[in-house]
């Protein structure tokens, strides 16, 4: 007989409340057992990434908005291990990533304007609103691990954490706060189980999108 019952018990004894966030509905009812990471070299591991269990009957899976209850922090959850013996799956070794922002996520569309330039004017058309998200500067060695100035513009590179089903796509806006503006330059879809790492330099695209009719101009701030 498995004994994935038996700690599923003990998790509702003594674990954390957390909610699964879900578009279609959200999963209540579950509970964990986390720690921090001890590696105190590393300031954003000990912040922000938690290994936890999950019990063997969880309903969540990879890219799923974990929030705990009580304290009300999200966090992503970026791998889902299951835990064997005798040949049954006990309980679930997970990994969360705390979110520690709020974002929108704008998509350019060329409208039928033109400016005085004779060039395109470009909307925007919001894919995700008031999402939550992790932002870092990216943690290992990779080709844009700095800031670099690259012709005229100073590009300032981090590292996105979003779930894969949002469908962000390359060149797609990124606004935190109302005023700050990135720009999808590189997705990485197969670090993480449905869960896509991006990188994002700054936007220095327009911040407003303009509507000519006949009679009027409509200007709208994004």
């Amino acid at each position: 007989m498995s004994i994935g019952p038996d700690i599923e018990e003990v998790l509702d004894e003594v674990g954390t409340s957390y909610t699964i966030l879900r578009d279609s509905g959200n999963v209540t009812g579950e509970k964990t057992y986390y720690k921090t990471n001890s590696q105190v070299t590393k300031p954003f591991i000990r912040e922000f990434f938690l290994e936890a269990w999950f019990r063997y009957s969880t309903q969540a899976i990879g890219g799923d908005y974990i929030r705990f209850d009580k304290t009300g922090d999200i966090f992503l959850l970026m791998n889902k291990s299951p835990q064997m013996f005798e040949d049954s799956i006990i309980k679930y070794d997970v990994v969360l990533y705390k979110c520690n922002v709020v974002i929108d996520i704008l998509r350019p569309v060329e409208s039928d304007g033109w400016d005085a330039n004779y060039q395109k004017l470009t909307s925007w058309q919001y894919i995700a609103e008031s999402q939550p998200a992790l932002i870092t500067t990216p943690l290992y060695g990779h080709d844009l691990a700095t800031d670099e100035e690259l012709g005229y513009l100073g590009l300032e590179v981090h590292e996105l954490y979003l779930p894969e089903s949002l469908g962000v796509q390359v060149l797609d806006r990124i606004r935190l706060n109302l005023s700050d503006y990135y720009r999808v330059e590189t997705i990485k879809p197969r670090r993480y189980a449905n869960v896509n790492v991006i990188e994002i330099g700054e936007d220095t695209r327009a911040a407003q999108s303009t509507t000519t009719t006949s009679s009027s101009t409509t200007t709208t701030t994004v």
